[in-house]
């Protein structure tokens, strides 16, 4: 296994993180680890599909972080707005990824005239995310298509910050609402039975009188699912919202299944939403979310051996 050690201090391998990244050749003969020092690391970074098997480790989430500030609103050298997809902070493009103990956090902030401003952008197959920080305000997590599972990791925004048309478990994750707005936007095609699954997470806000939806359809025939997970006060009674459409009601796919707290009072719930009996639930678990197409079962604990 070939390491590489990147540090802002200039006593290691690289300075920033995309040059690792760059120094890796296309399709690696062997697995690859970068290993990030502590630090702020100001900067964009691209994953490209051509490069799997990596494996970049931090020194914790409140150690080691990578972020910058683009955003939507934001107006490039021809003239044209940036647009959603071209603010991310973190392009994570191929398969078979494993990122740890580190924060990604875009900076650029919120209100009109800035817009969406994406944190982590990610669509390889079978990655995993173990104690990372995704911080942001509209739009911190896409996920674009594939398969991710995301372990103890910490997750912040206000609007659709968990969005895309991934198949992803949150798997005992914070998710914190900064204030009003919505904390999915699944647009999971109608041929996937799962898209976003939260499982023993905790849903958690900045001031107990938030208004905060657990989802809306960005597309019809969205997923998202909350199993066993603790839901504050912001959690708004009837849980869901169509995205202006009542035609979404018909197809959106939103679960939920034994979740506590104060903002999971289910006798208010949208008649549209759907309340899991036990047989039912029993299909969520990480093994039968995620073979789709084979038999990949994310092994956290194992990765932490190496």
């Amino acid at each position: 296994m070939q390491k590489i050690t990147v540090s802002k201090n200039g006593d290691s391998d690289y300075k920033s993180l995309q040059e690792a990244i760059d120094s890796i050749r296309v399709h690696p003969l062997e697995h690859v680890t970068i290993f990030l020092k502590e630090g702020i690391y100001e900067e964009k970074v691209i994953i490209p599909d051509n490069k799997p098997d990596l494996r970049i480790v931090g020194e914790g989430p409140r150690k080691t972080i990578v972020r910058f500030g683009d955003y939507a609103e934001k107006i490039d050298e021809n003239n044209k707005k940036y647009g959603t997809f071209r603010t991310p902070v973190f392009y994570a493009q191929s398969d078979n990824l494993i990122i740890e103990n580190l924060t990604i956090e875009n900076i650029a902030g919120f209100g009109p005239d800035i817009g969406q401003a994406i944190a982590l952008y990610v669509s390889g197959d079978k990655c995993i995310f173990n104690n990372v920080s995704l911080l942001g305000n509209q739009d911190t997590l896409y996920s674009a298509k594939g398969r991710q599972y995301f372990y103890k990791c910490y997750i912040e925004g206000h609007v659709d910050f968990v969005f895309g048309s991934g198949t992803v478990v949150f798997d005992h994750c914070t998710i914190h609402s900064l204030r009003d707005g919505f904390i999915t936007a699944p647009s999971t095609p109608k041929e996937k039975k799962f898209g976003f699954v939260f499982l023993d997470c905790n849903l958690t806000s900045s001031s107990p009188n938030n208004k905060v939806y657990l989802g809306r359809p960005w597309r019809p025939y969205g997923h998202a699912a909350f199993i066993r997970t603790w839901m504050d006060t912001h959690i708004i009674p009837i849980g869901w919202d169509n995205w202006n459409n009542a035609e979404n009601e018909k197809t959106a796919r939103f679960f939920e299944y034994c979740n506590k707290g104060p903002g999971a009072i289910i006798e208010k719930r949208v008649k549209w939403s759907h309340q899991l009996t036990t047989s039912e639930s029993l299909e969520y678990t990480v093994e039968n979310i995620f073979s789709i197409k084979d038999e990949w079962v994310p092994n956290v604990k194992a990765q932490n051996n190496n």
